[in-house]
């Protein structure tokens, strides 16, 4: 979804709503882990399901630095391509 919206680079209001809550949940799932590894007394650690949340997370972050900015100013949300 995020490479679509790159090409078009113009985001509707809707779908930029959308995709920022999204990742917005995966963020507040990565507390949840956190929260529940250090609550839990018999958690289990499951690696390669963190490193694909991270990783998912971490592929947001330019989205949503250019989604608040956008938020911020009050403008149109565009994204940047790379031509």
């Amino acid at each position: 979804q995020l490479i679509v919206l790159q090409r078009y680079q113009e985001v509707e209001n809707l779908t930029g709503n959308y995709i920022f809550f999204m990742g917005s949940y995966r963020f507040l799932y990565i507390l949840n882990w956190i929260y529940r590894a250090h609550t839990e007394e018999h958690y289990r650690h499951h690696w390669v399901v963190y490193f694909c949340g991270v990783l998912q997370t971490l592929l947001y972050a330019d989205f949503f630095y250019y989604y608040l900015k956008s938020k911020s100013t009050g403008g149109k949300f565009q994204l940047p391509t790379a031509n």
